[in-house]
């Protein structure tokens, strides 16, 4: 009778622990970088760096005055900030770690950086002072981020063959978003690349002040391009 008994027990004890193999197991979190939150504050900062550039160069088209000056610095200022958040993001995320990409994202991270520096030094007391920390700080940052982003481009590019070929980036729709957030900050990059050179060089920056701002509208247009391509991958196609 005890044997019996004890062996319903344990009848009773190996299927309850069926049952309990049976639940599921709580699936494990998503990486960082697949977040909501994640790729939130990465959108985030790379629409705020393209659009305040934009208005921070529609800024100077107004009549040539302090309150101009200071209030293009400070668009500038908080777009290059927002540049710099995306690249901090990217070097702190455990899926970014690999060489040479986090190489690749710390030459973004030193362009953003002296765009902040080169912002704050288009503030009217500071350019009052000298123009080279404007002028040096966005010709330096803007060289740093047009190379890490063509750097970018031709490590998409590579294809099965271990080519960089054209047809890669166009090969699916992943790739040719990925090449359009890269590509639309390196061709921004290198508009003001060009635009600060030709306002250096001038012997009569104010002369040349039309022809540099479109320049420089043209670059912030594509950093712009290159924010909604991500914004694209990040909310419509899914993607990191």
């Amino acid at each position: 009778m005890a044997d019996a008994a004890a062996e319903r027990l344990l009848d009773g004890a190996i299927a309850d622990g069926g049952a309990a193999a049976d639940v599921a197991a709580p699936p494990p979190p998503p990486p960082l970088q697949d977040t909501r939150a994640w790729r939130a504050l990465h959108a985030l900062g790379f629409t705020v760096g393209g659009t305040t550039f934009i208005a921070g160069t529609a800024a100077l088209w107004a009549p040539a005055s302090d309150a101009a000056a200071n209030a293009s610095a400070a668009l500038y200022t908080a777009g290059s900030l927002g540049f710099l958040t995306v690249d901090v993001l990217e070097l702190f995320t455990p899926a970014y770690a690999a060489h040479p990409l986090r190489l690749n994202i710390a030459c973004s991270a030193l362009g953003s950086t002296l765009y902040v520096v080169g912002s704050v030094g288009f503030f009217a007391p500071v350019m009052a002072a000298t123009p080279a920390v404007g002028v040096w700080g966005f010709l330096l940052g803007s060289a740093a981020i047009a190379c890490s982003q063509a750097w970018k481009v031709a490590r998409l590019s590579v294809g099965a063959d271990g080519r960089c070929a054209l047809r890669t980036l166009c090969a699916t729709r992943d790739a040719l978003t990925a090449a359009g957030v890269e590509a639309g900050a390196g061709v921004g990059a290198a508009h003001f690349l060009v635009g600060t050179a030709m306002y250096a060089v001038a012997t009569s920056p104010a002369g040349w002040m039309n022809a540099i701002l479109a320049v420089w509208l043209l670059g912030s247009a594509f950093f712009t391009l290159g924010a909604g391509a991500l914004c694209y991958r990040h909310f419509v196609m899914g993607v990191s």
